[in-house]
């Protein structure tokens, strides 16, 4: 099978890419970057939302499209973010059309509905976006779903938790928290730790992603997380734990406005339709991601 992944070079690009290829499937990478960071067959370096993306599906004959590229930029960059992710998407899903690709999956993200209101989180969840970013994300689930209404696409759309793994965003809690464990420096803490929420490991965010593939029944919008629901402090306990570390838990003093927030997120649906389960536990992201600063 002919898969593309735009937005291959990324953090999570970069995994799915490995994910798929390890399935036998050929991978043909999108991005911006002259040459491909991920492990592809083949690469184009495109804008996907200029016409010329279009070549890629007239010299390729692809079965499924997996996109992953998005720009999450905030202010001021609002409307180039608005251009690259609803247009870019619209005109890849164009050419799946066009072009007859029979598969179409992509990731949302679980912000997209503010602030928990309902627990558990499910995936009639009210919506309000609370960045541009969030805004396009459920533009794109609409021109997914609008894709499938009216020409027969397979689409489906991921609301995915924290992703957690190497690569990750160096600049996020689990990321820092791991860092600091492994050098032994203290884990800084705001308002009292309390704002619970799921990680999820990015192998398990590509299984979901090669189920849609695969999986006929896959369609709609989705929540994809795992079941480690924990607080910050719950998870700055593990961290050190898990390490071995002699980090010290401190609180910085600052009040958390989202100190009583629970991001339980309902995962009966996927598991439901398509038979994901979260293989990747937290003790094990730890440890990975622990050993790989160890390693830098």
């Amino acid at each position: 099978m002919n898969v593309l992944v735009t937005g291959s070079n990324g953090f999570i690009g970069y995994h799915v890419c490995d994910y798929l290829k390890e399935k036998d499937f050929f991978i043909i990478g999108l991005g911006r970057s002259e040459q491909s960071k991920a492990h592809t067959d083949k690469y184009y370096s495109c804008d996907m939302c200029t016409p010329e993306v279009e070549e890629v599906f007239a010299n390729e004959s692809i079965d499924a499209v997996v996109h992953l590229a998005a720009d999450m930029r905030r202010e001021p960059y609002t409307t180039e973010v608005i251009m690259h992710n609803c247009v870019g998407t619209e005109r890849i899903l164009k050419f799946c059309t066009k072009y007859n690709v029979k598969v179409f999956t992509e990731l949302s993200s679980l912000p997209v509905i503010g602030a928990p209101i309902e627990h558990p989180i499910t995936e009639n969840h009210p919506l309000r976006p609370y960045t541009v970013y969030h805004v396009t994300k459920v533009m794109e689930e609409m021109l997914a779903e609008y894709a499938t209404d009216m020409f027969g696409l397979r689409t489906s759309s991921f609301r995915i938790s924290a992703p957690v793994g190497i690569g990750m965003n160096s600049k996020t809690i689990f990321s820092v928290f791991v860092e600091n464990a492994v050098n032994n420096k203290p884990i800084v803490l705001a308002g009292k730790g309390g704002r619970k929420q799921t990680y999820i490991h990015v192998k398990d965010i590509a299984q979901a992603l090669y189920l849609a593939i695969t999986n006929e029944n896959a369609q709609g919008v989705y929540n994809l997380s795992s079941h480690n629901i924990l607080s910050n402090k719950d998870l700055a306990e593990e961290i050190i734990q898990v390490t071995g570390s002699k980090s010290e838990i401190q609180f910085n003093g600052k009040e958390d406005k989202e100190e009583n927030r629970v991001w339980d997120v309902s995962l009966e649906k996927i598991k439901k339709e398509i038979g994901y389960e979260p293989k990747v536990n937290i003790d094990e992201a730890i440890k990975e991601l622990a050993d790989y600063f160890r390693e830098k």
